[in-house]
């Protein structure tokens, strides 16, 4: 049962990202390529902003959103994320609440450096004309020698709803990195989503995404992981413009 402390930082979390005004404009993809190690003690707060730009006659579109992450031991933990966002210059709206629980299954340190890890996701719309979802993701790490690491995410899930999609929804996520100096990370990421078992659709009709992302601390507990995202598909945006910034306790 999560402690009192937690409960109030988790409620602070949600009211702070429902207060939050950002400037007009930015990104429909705010998601991350996951990690899959567990850290014990793990107590953190990101923030995540996104924006990509008119393009093809589609609106500029904006979006951020805030969340805590606790891990109770090395093998569990859980995060609760608040998320607004808007289209078009227009009004920034609350649209859902997503709470996300891992379980690490595999540990780098008993298989040569290979992380693995099984998550479910529960997300609930704030508004009537959203669908809501519930997911399943195998997340993997591995990294090799001289600093390299590549990141490979599965999901699967299902939209819950009036105008819930038939069909299974299906994503996948991979990420490849090298450490430089001072801990700093530089690579490459791809994103795709092949819309749902139901009907994938042509290539363009799917939403397929590839940029360059750099990452790494800045002391006192804050970190940073920052790229661009361009799109490859027709249904994809040109461009999307990514910050994410965290704090550890």
């Amino acid at each position: 049962m999560l402690s009192r402390r937690l409960a109030k930082l988790i409620s602070a979390a949600v009211t702070a990202l429902c207060l939050l005004t950002a400037p007009p404009a930015s990104a429909q993809n705010i998601s991350g390529v996951s990690g899959a190690d567990v850290k014990a003690g793990t107590r953190e707060f990101e923030y995540r902003a996104a924006f990509a730009p008119d393009h093809d006659g589609s609106p500029s579109a904006f979006a951020h959103r805030l969340s805590y992450k606790q891990a109770f031991d090395d093998r569990w933990s859980a995060k609760i994320i608040a998320l607004q966002s808007e289209r078009g210059g227009g009004d920034l709206e609350f649209r859902s609440v997503s709470i996300e629980v891992q379980r690490q299954v595999l540990e780098s340190e008993a298989t040569g450096g290979w992380d693995s890890a099984i998550r479910v996701d529960g997300l609930i719309p704030t508004e009537d004309d959203r669908p809501g979802r519930a997911r399943a993701a195998w997340l993997n790490s591995v990294d090799f020698g001289a600093g390299w690491q590549v990141r490979a995410n599965l999901y699967v899930g299902r939209e819950i709803g009036d105008r819930a999609r038939d069909g299974l929804t299906l994503e996948t996520r991979e990420e490849l990195t090298r450490k430089l100096a001072g801990g700093v990370r530089l690579g490459a990421q791809m994103f795709n989503d092949f819309n749902t078992t139901a009907h994938f659709g042509s290539f363009d009709e799917q939403k397929h995404q590839m940029g360059p992302v750099i990452k790494g601390e800045l002391g006192g507990g804050f970190g940073y992981n920052a790229g661009v995202l361009f799109g490859l598909s027709g249904r994809a945006p040109d461009a999307d413009f990514r910050l994410f910034l965290s704090y550890a306790l």
